[in-house]
């Protein structure tokens, strides 16, 4: 749980701090799943996994069986967490101990500029 927390907390910071526009830097493959998955998300980051940029979608507290979405950058889901189960699917098993988190691309319905 203190790891989720420092995830969560470095995001936040990193979208306080600003960037340039991300929406055309963001790959179509992500941008369209951004839009399948929009009304179960709050945010999207792009993180550095076991040197590879992956796509951590966060999903929205408010809805009871509400699940986190890693995807690749050519959008292929690679793990989920959380969920139901509480658990996700299984993958992964180490991406919050071993993901860095490079910038938040997307959060509340706004890719962040």
């Amino acid at each position: 749980m203190k790891r989720i927390f420092s995830f969560i907390i470095i995001a936040v910071c990193l979208s306080i701090t600003g960037c340039s526009d991300t929406s055309s830097s963001v790959p179509s493959a992500i941008r369209n799943r951004i839009s399948q998955y929009s009304n179960v998300i709050q945010r999207v980051d792009e993180c550095q996994y076991h040197s590879n940029t992956v796509y951590f979608f966060c999903g929205r507290g408010d809805i009871a069986d509400g699940s986190d979405y890693l995807f690749s950058a050519n959008g292929t889901l690679m793990a989920t967490f959380g969920g139901i189960t509480g658990h996700g699917n299984g993958n992964c098993a180490d991406f919050y101990e071993s993901a860095r988190v490079v910038r938040v691309v997307w959060a509340n319905g706004v890719y962040v500029e």
